[in-house]
């Protein structure tokens, strides 16, 4: 019996669901993890680390895409048991990753220090950034690839092997993370670029597990020997996969694009967007493994014949999802000072931090709705309306009004957070208005 598609939703939901949400704790400490050693190098590396993982994740954008399109596809297939068609799928998937990958490799050996101080970081920042980044782009095939195999085992309703592939990777990325970066006996100290080293290797480890487990038949999947590609699949792939890839790259554009309107107000001030940033996306990693959860369950339970059922599903998750965020959101209001000052022991970015997070945490919850609903739309392989909120809330009132309202207000920062939770405002309308209309429910992948 196919536990996503039969018996009792709520249980069906959990199974699949707890893997992945405990996978992206593990991930969110491991970010904490990266985020006090590097701290410990001082505010410049902070910002400079800060900067170039919003660049990569602007440049990496059509990879989130992919991966998007491959979830739709597998659970879809999955669920309507054409086997097949999922191996397939995802010996296709990894074959684009693998060229995205090669992609993003050429441009950040050659290009990451420039792209760097175009967003306007100083000349320090720019040189601790760019060690980092420069490592992270030649290795970034093993993250890529890894994200897809581990996609494809939950897309088919096995989050528990990705979750023990990941929590072997984080502990050896929280071994190395300190020996790299600070050096340890004969082991030169090679300070950002140490860290980008460790989650490398780390990724490295897990990939190489990962592609053994699906060769060698230990998993749900079974992988054909292709001898020629499928270019309607590719064209399949890539017609799902492209809006949402310029979903999250607008995503990923507006962060750098903050990142640039909040570096008008100083290195103390990059330094806090950095970490207040990170905290978030601490608090937003088990979300976006409940979510992730929900596209897989919404994608079989439509491969099945069931909208009902994945409707039901979507329902649980912004329950759990917002009871969850309600917390957090209490949490980092109250403890906001605190937080700053652990990961930046200097106090240089505190002020800003504590406006960061008292702004913005009472918008958790809208946050966690928009998640939700986001990745179940992309889950049915519906990515364009999405795609169309987030234009609309990002690039069209976000970005506009933090420029112009520090100014308008007379309320430096402050009023960079207050578009921001304008912007996540909107965007959480918009999807809650495309998801009651239902036609997410029949749509043809």
């Amino acid at each position: 019996m196919n536990y996503i598609t039969e018996g009792d939703t709520f249980k069906g939901f959990l199974k699949i669901s707890s893997p992945i949400v405990a996978n992206n704790i593990l991930q969110s400490i491991l970010e904490m993890v990266d985020l006090y050693f590097v701290g410990r190098l001082g505010p410049q590396a902070i910002a400079g680390v800060a900067i170039s993982g919003t660049l990569l994740m602007v440049l990496g954008s059509i990879v989130v895409g992919l991966a998007t399109a491959n979830t739709a596809l597998v659970s879809r297939f999955y669920g309507a048991n054409e086997m097949q068609n999922v191996g397939t799928t995802i010996v296709h998937a990894l074959f684009l990753g693998a060229i995205f990958s090669l992609l993003l490799a050429l441009v950040g050996m050659f290009f990451s220090r420039d792209m760097l101080l175009l967003l306007g970081a100083e000349e320090e920042v720019a040189n601790l950034g760019a060690s980092y980044l420069r490592v992270l782009f030649v290795g970034v095939f093993t993250m890529v690839l890894l994200w897809l195999v581990s996609a494809s085992l939950q897309s088919c309703g096995d989050s528990f092997t990705p979750m023990m592939i990941m929590i072997m990777a984080n502990l050896i990325n929280m071994i190395l993370d300190p020996l790299l970066i600070f050096g340890y006996g004969t082991l030169p100290p090679l300070g950002t670029a140490g860290a980008a080293f460790a989650t490398v290797s780390s990724r490295g480890v897990g990939l190489i597990i990962g592609i053994w487990i699906l060769i060698r038949g230990k998993s749900l999947i079974e992988v054909p020997s292709i001898s020629h590609l499928d270019l309607n699949l590719i064209w399949r792939l890539i017609k799902i996969g492209v809006p949402n890839g310029v979903q999250s790259g607008i995503r990923s554009i507006t962060f750098l694009v903050m990142m640039g309107i909040v570096a008008l107000y100083g290195t103390s001030a990059i330094s806090a967007y950095g970490i207040a940033g990170r905290m978030e996306l601490v608090a937003l990693m088990p979300g976006f493994g409940i979510a992730t959860a929900t596209a897989i369950v919404v994608g079989q339970n439509l491969g099945a014949n069931k909208p009902e059922r994945a409707e039901k599903s979507v329902i649980l998750s912004l329950l759990i999802y917002g009871v969850f965020m309600l917390v957090v959101s209490i949490v980092y209001y109250t403890l906001a000072p605190q937080i700053m000052l652990f990961f930046d022991p200097s106090g240089a970015s505190t002020a800003i931090g504590v406006s960061y997070f008292r702004t913005l945490t009472p918008f958790y919850l809208l946050i966690a709705a928009s998640i939700v609903l986001s990745f179940s739309l992309n889950g049915a392989g519906d990515t364009k309306n999405p795609m169309y909120a987030t234009i609309f809330s990002m690039i069209l009132l976000q970005i506009p009004l933090a420029y112009y309202l520090p100014n308008i207000l007379g309320i430096g920062t402050e009023g960079i957070w207050i578009a921001m939770a304008i912007g996540v405002t909107m965007q959480t309308l918009f999807l809650f208005w495309i998801y009651r209309q239902g036609k997410w429910k029949h749509m043809v992948v």
